[in-house]
């Protein structure tokens, strides 16, 4: 049923909801709270809880508006509880409820009580009028999104709830018996308007294990189509003796870990089935080299790579570094949006004939129109800047396929939606690697010893990265930008240094140019947004700053931080923020952590998945009540799935599953 056909809500609100993707009463039904809160009512002074949220009822008194000296409007009145003693009340934006109220209504705040200069105060309270949704119980606050607030939510849900019971189960009979859980509608119903904090509980464990089973089913499902549907068309042994050769010519030694994922890739090739594996290595670990150690493999034995970057420029620096590692005797070819019409044609005629057995590229090598004669391999550096169906076009070719990826997944997260590619990581740095030194940098005094510091750096020959959120001044947003930084540093801070700018917007071919004359040490400083996140070697880059580095979540951050400390110098992170809190909560992980893994785990428990991963653009599920630090219900679910897909492979036997997985609503 459509929203709009039943909602008495304003154009506005209706807007919001589809942006927010809640069309239809299922949506609503299926849109979460996250979290409940307390609205037990106090009616006396004794019983208030100081310095917290208290709901409140009393005999609203003597309500009146005065205006500060600054000019702004104040509501206030006197609550008096039953005991007969009073609070204050005071309202920086006067409800609208309020406009016509007659002296001694009774009515039910909700909001923090403080003691101020010695009188009781309760500061910009919720009113209402009566017990309802709101107040008197245990109440749902959901994810907002202005209009959309936690108070209309609840007003228009409430009504809706009784058609809860036409939402049919997906879970199979056998685990709702097994495991107690509710049935899906009782579970809707709960943790909308719980009466307990034992029944919300128990209400988002089940929806939480359903939202977990569906993915681990989807996930098992596509390993077991692929596994059965396609034979392997680049299958060899690898030959032992020659790895230790190939070894030997390398500059430097691998590391242990990086030698095991090699032997993992080689075993790939070996099996009956094309292997999907996942490479995890934090920034600086060489996943790159591994790739190409386990390519020459390929193309000795009569096989085509494909090797696919997120950016011209890392693609640009893997299209160099190869030619160097392949030799002259391998065709390596790069394919990217700035290559000529005329080239692009003659690119994918070789490629067509066989004539290339490495290419190297971006989004313009996933074209219908790129033809490989026999791709073997095809390697996805940093994957989940890909969209599954742009991944997807590779693998139509069946090569054994490893997605790289330099965010540290968390082994939940992992387990809960990688669950049908194999997983290997490099969690070893190489040898003689120094630690970034990391700072956060709140003070004005701070901030002017680091600029002191940072100038000293230059003057030893060193170059600086200096990363801004924005490429622009915002109007809504306070955050420092690239153009005025830029002007700031190259005019007023550094008016001797040799200061550049790099953003987005720019042309590729501009970006290009700048990063080679920055990397040919051309610039002191190189002012820029986020597009330097991945990739790009500056070996002489000692220093990394990072302007609102509250505005990055610490994955992004520990990105940032990778692109420094790329040889044997000492390298300095250093995050600047005005925001105390988040120094003394999250940025201060930064200072403590070098562990990529560590930090993703920490910023998935902070920020959430959703934001952590960009959801839409990866593939990965938009949780709404699953927890993945919870990995009991993970692995609850995992084992689950597991054993429905050994009984059933088809899913005949539950078909509200089988439609769901397939994409059919089996909701109303």
């Amino acid at each position: 049923m459509i929203l709009a056909s039943i909602l008495h809500t304003t154009a506005a609100h209706l807007k919001k909801l589809t942006q927010m993707g809640l069309t239809t009463v299922s949506d609503l039904l299926h849109y979460f709270p996250r979290t409940i809160e307390s609205t037990a009512i106090v009616q006396r002074f004794p019983d208030l809880a100081l310095g917290q949220k208290n709901t409140v009822e009393g005999l609203l008194a003597d309500f009146r508006r005065e205006r500060t000296r600054h000019g702004k409007q104040l509501g206030k009145a006197a609550l008096i509880l039953e005991d007969q003693t009073t609070l204050q009340v005071v309202w920086f934006q006067i409800p609208y409820l309020l406009k016509n109220i007659k002296d001694e209504t009774r009515v039910f705040l909700v909001g923090k009580v403080d003691r101020n200069y010695g009188v009781m105060q309760i500061n910009n309270p919720e009113v209402y009028l009566s017990r309802d949704v709101h107040v008197g119980g245990l109440r749902s606050i959901y994810p907002e999104s202005p209009p959309i607030t936690s108070k209309w939510m609840r007003e228009k849900i409430k009504p809706l709830l009784v058609m809860a019971d036409e939402c049919p189960d997906i879970l199979p009979k056998k685990i709702l018996k097994e495991e107690s859980f509710l049935p899906k509608s009782e579970a809707i119903k709960a943790i909308h308007r719980p009466q307990t904090l034992e029944a919300w509980e128990q209400a988002r464990k089940r929806l939480a294990f359903e939202e977990v089973f569906e993915i681990q089913v989807r996930v098992l499902l596509e390993k077991q189509r692929r596994e059965s549907d396609t034979e392997n068309p680049c299958q060899f042994t690898f030959d032992a003796d020659q790895i230790k050769e190939d070894l030997k010519q390398l500059p430097f030694e691998l590391t242990l870990a990086q030698k095991k994922v090699l032997f993992h890739i080689l075993k790939d090739f070996e099996g009956d089935r094309p292997a999907h594996r996942l490479v995890q290595g934090d920034v600086g670990s060489g996943k790159t080299i591994v790739a190409f150690l386990a390519g020459l493999q390929v193309v000795r034995a009569g096989f085509q790579i494909a090797i696919l970057a997120p950016t011209e420029i890392l693609a640009t620096q893997h299209f160099a570094n190869a030619l160097k590692f392949f030799g002259p005797n391998v065709p390596v070819e790069l394919l990217t949006g700035s290559t000529t019409a005329t080239k692009k044609k003659s690119i994918k005629a070789k490629l067509k004939n066989g004539d290339i057995k490495v290419l190297i590229g971006t989004h313009a090598i996933l074209t219908h129109d790129t033809i490989f004669k026999n791709l073997g391999f095809a390697v996805i550096d940093e994957q989940h800047r890909f969209g599954v169906a742009q991944r997807a076009v590779l693998a139509e070719n069946h090569p054994h396929v490893v997605a790289m990826t330099a965010t540290p997944i968390p082994r939940s997260l992992a387990l809960t939606v990688y669950g049908d590619q194999d997983i290997s990581v490099i969690n070893e740095l190489p040898p003689g690697r120094k630690k970034v030194i990391t700072r956060v940098v709140h003070t004005p005094k701070t901030r002017t010893l680091c600029e002191h510091f940072i100038n000293d750096q230059i003057q030893k020959g060193h170059q600086i990265f200096w990363v801004c959120p924005l490429v622009d001044e915002s109007d809504k947003i306070e955050a420092k930008n690239v153009l005025a930084e830029y002007e700031r540093i190259s005019q007023i801070v550094y008016p001797q240094k040799r200061v550049t700018f790099l953003h987005g917007k720019m042309k590729s071919k501009e970006k290009e140019k700048i990063m080679a004359q920055f990397k040919n040490g051309e610039f002191d400083i190189l002012v820029s947004t986020s597009v330097i996140e991945v990739g790009v070697d500056i070996p002489n880059a000692t220093v990394m700053v990072i302007e609102n580095a509250e505005r990055f979540g610490l994955s992004q951050l520990h990105q940032f931080r990778g692109r420094i400390g790329r040889n044997d110098r000492q390298s300095y992170c250093f995050l600047m923020t005005k925001e105390e809190a988040a120094y003394t909560t999250r940025l201060k992980s930064m200072e403590r952590f070098h562990d990529g893994f560590k930090l993703a785990e920490v910023d998935l428990e902070l920020r959430g998945m959703g934001e952590l991963y960009g959801t839409k653009q990866s593939g990965l599920p938009d949780f709404k009540c699953a927890d993945l630090n919870d990995l009991e219900t993970l692995q609850l679910a995992r084992d689950w799935a597991v054993k429905i897909l050994e009984e059933d492979p088809s899913l005949k036997t539950w078909p509200l599953l089988k439609k769901q997985i397939e994409g059919g609503a089996v909701y109303f």
